[in-house]
């Protein structure tokens, strides 16, 4: 069987889906400052507090997967010359876990009481990134009757 050949995107859908990744961004950040002052004004500073360490963790967590990630694919097409080493891949995955699970028991342990809040934070990332598949998905929408 043969398959049909692949229509590449135009420049302007190109454009616009190599931006998903700094509106992600972008928006875990507002989350989390948005989020940070609502529970600091209705639940209290330590919880507000506690929000904003999770989404700062969620926020180094999810930049150090787009690099890691990064260095991952180099490594996959790079000439056989100078890619990526196996153990910074290695380092890069696991150092992420271990650096969440880490500062998650130092505050945990520290201030009990702000779980609640520094948990939720740590979901910002994904609910930014379903927030731009969503927006994604009506942008293509229209693009693709535009066009």
């Amino acid at each position: 069987m043969t398959k049909p050949p692949v229509e590449s995107p135009s420049p302007r859908v190109e454009a616009f889906l190599s931006g998903a990744y700094p509106r992600i961004r972008r928006t875990t950040m507002a989350l989390g400052i948005v989020g940070t002052m609502a529970t600091a004004l209705w639940f209290g500073w330590r919880r507000g507090l506690g929000l904003a360490a999770g989404a700062a963790v969620g926020y180094v967590n999810l930049v150090w997967l787009y690099h890691t990630s990064a260095l991952m694919t180099q490594r996959m097409i790079a000439p056989a010359e100078n890619p990526p080493s196996k153990l910074r891949l290695v380092l890069g995955f696991a150092g992420r876990y271990a650096f969440v699970m880490l500062t998650a028991y130092v505050i945990l342990k520290s201030w009990p009481g702000i779980l609640a809040s520094f948990t939720v934070a740590l979901f910002f990332p994904i609910i930014a990134a379903m927030g731009e598949g969503i927006y994604e998905a009506f942008a293509s929408g229209k693009t693709s009757s535009a066009d």
